[in-house]
């Protein structure tokens, strides 16, 4: 029965999805894609995986909370490279260029994440 009611849902307001065994793959916005595993009885797993181009991860392939922590990393070894190329070159001030990035990183972990999360309380309360 849950089955149907996330495919009704689904079909209802116009995602795009596929149905492998008992895995529904729903693609959302801006390449993510959420997998619904109803394999087990009374209980739903879903995952989540960002796929081919994205504002997080490029061409890689990986879950948000990955992509969550390679971004830090990267931003870390980025304000590294900002700041030694500032020492470098003074007469190019690079700290703004590296706000931007931290700014765009942070505006898209949030869409990412509040899609995320909005799609998967959706589909939590068509269980009640």
């Amino acid at each position: 029965m849950e089955r149907e009611k996330i495919i009704n849902f689904l079909e209802k307001f116009d995602y795009r999805y596929s149905v492998k065994n008992q895995v529904i793959e729903v693609k959302l916005d801006f390449s993510q894609k959420v997998m619904i595993d109803l394999s087990e009885t009374n209980k739903i797993k879903i995952y989540d995986e960002l796929v081919g181009w994205n504002f997080l991860t490029g061409l890689l392939v990986m879950s948000l909370k990955n992509a969550i922590i390679y971004n830090f990393i990267i931003s870390i070894i980025s304000s590294f490279v900002f700041f030694y190329l500032q020492s470098l070159i003074s007469s190019i001030n690079f700290i703004p260029f590296y706000f931007v990035f931290i700014l765009w990183l942070l505006m898209s972990i949030q869409y990412y994440v509040i899609k995320l999360e909005n799609f998967k309380s959706r589909i939590m309360n068509l269980q009640e």
